[in-house]
């Protein structure tokens, strides 16, 4: 997804096979948390990721690195579009919406798990 003209992309998820298996709908009121199951390391502006289930990489740029980094199940993707778009030059509408696509990847990938308390707190 590009943000703001081109200028960033939320992130993208490479490599790994889909699964079949689905989760609740993801919904700007959706809360997701990192898996236990992956570990990752920042390399020169992209997020690296490694499922510890599968042994596949991923990569995610700036802003899909932060979005990574700030799944700790504590935001929503509303809060978190809000949250990003006063770091990043995208008004929080279209990070919002590259952010549900981002989680949407992640989560088949089995990289994020989405909790299931989507209203009040955790």
């Amino acid at each position: 997804m590009l943000l703001a003209g081109g200028q960033y992309r939320v992130g993208q998820v490479v490599g790994g096979i889909r699964s079949p298996e689905k989760m609740s709908p993801i919904t700007a009121a959706s809360r997701f948390r990192q898996s236990e199951r992956v570990i990752n390391q920042e390399a020169g502006g992209t997020t690296v990721l490694l499922s510890l289930e599968g042994g596949q990489y991923y990569s995610l740029n700036g802003v899909g690195g932060r979005a990574w980094e700030l799944a700790d199940g504590s935001r929503t993707v509303s809060e978190l579009a809000v949250l990003l778009e006063s770091e990043f030059d995208a008004p929080a509408g279209v990070i919002e919406r590259d952010l549900l696509e981002l989680f949407s990847n992640l989560a088949d990938e089995k990289l994020v798990t989405q909790d299931q308390a989507e209203s009040g707190g955790i």
